[in-house]
């Protein structure tokens, strides 16, 4: 059982991620529909996910729903199948009239059409993981930003469903990040198609409740042993590893970070804003009630200081985790 876990450990991500490329290569190469092709390995993933984690978990607090779960739900079908299959089309149509654009200023595309797929989809990741990486930066350093992406990071525990709790706005942005580059320097169907299946299936992994250790694959990506530090409630932890896909920007801009002195803590979320809304529909409107949030958490903050300061504890760490936001 043991030598079971180990490899289990170390392969089950590899296995299942280069599986689902591997098969949708192999039906885009045999001229199946772009869409129809990514389809299958991705719904795999869940299933295939979401069952490892009753039984191959990492921390058995996360396995059980406090509520979360019925909130996660809402966050799948607003923002992860209406938000994205409303932004479909008009982003498409943008990023193809821009690709026009560019093409008649420079006289044709940048785009390597002339290899194969399997070389196309490390570059276009590797390209869209640089809007991606800043875009998400940016979330955590901007204001305005923050009290989109905050939502995402209210989440109590960490498994595969928190991949797609996004406020749909937070959700738009980092959707157009890597799309609207890609297509504009000439990349087809087939490659959004794969990014955009690799991102899912990534994204599901990377939330996920599972005993994971990827060794040298953890400066190629940015999985679960990297980003359960960026749900860290200490700011200097959670501004870390802000990679979607790839490691590979955090390693050239210094914010990589995985400790081997300690493991990723347990109680994740948003520290400084206790009175941040657990519900669906408080986290939608969250954005437009965000000055009554902040004013409510420090009130409620200064109650506990107060109290805390009768007893002898000391003061509550006032600092929004994951945010550096003024």
């Amino acid at each position: 059982m043991a030598r079971l876990e180990w490899v289990l450990e170390r392969t089950i991500f590899p296995l299942i991620l280069g599986g689902g490329i591997a098969f949708s290569i192999t039906r885009m190469n045999a001229g199946h529909n772009e869409a129809l092709a990514v389809l299958p390995p991705l719904i795999f993933a869940y299933v295939a996910i979401a069952t490892l984690e009753r039984v191959f978990f990492w921390r058995t607090e996360w396995l059980h729903s406090n509520g979360d779960l019925k909130v996660d739900i809402g966050h799948f079908l607003v923002s992860g199948i209406f938000t994205n299959q409303a932004l479909a089309i008009p982003a498409t149509a943008l990023s193809v009239v821009l690709a026009t654009w560019l093409a008649d200023l420079t006289g044709g595309s940048f785009w390597p059409t002339h290899l194969s797929l399997w070389i196309q989809l490390p570059i276009a990741l590797v390209v869209g993981e640089f809007f991606l990486y800043w875009v998400h930066r940016l979330t955590h350093e901007v204001d305005f930003l923050w009290r989109f992406h905050a939502v995402h990071h209210s989440a109590p525990r960490l498994y595969f469903f928190n991949a797609v709790r996004f406020h749909p706005v937070d959700l738009a942005v980092s959707a157009f990040a890597p799309l609207i580059p890609l297509v504009m320097i000439g990349a087809d169907a087939r490659i959004i198609a794969l990014h955009g299946m690799v991102s899912a299936v990534h994204g599901l992994f990377q939330h996920a409740n599972l005993k994971l250790k990827l060794g040298p694959l953890n400066w190629f990506f940015s999985m679960a042993e990297l980003h359960r530090w960026h749900h860290s409630r200490n700011l200097e932890e959670a501004n870390t590893n802000f990679g979607q896909n790839l490691i590979v920007w955090d390693i050239v801009f210094g914010t990589r970070f995985l400790p081997k002195d300690r493991e990723p803590p347990s109680e994740i979320g948003l520290a400084g804003l206790p009175t941040f809304p657990m519900d669906y529909w408080g986290q939608l409107l969250s954005p437009i009630r965000w000055k009554a949030i902040r004013a409510s958490s420090e009130a409620a903050i200064d109650a506990v200081d107060r109290s805390d300061a009768i007893n002898g504890a000391a003061p509550v760490d006032r600092s929004e985790s994951g945010s550096s936001a003024q």
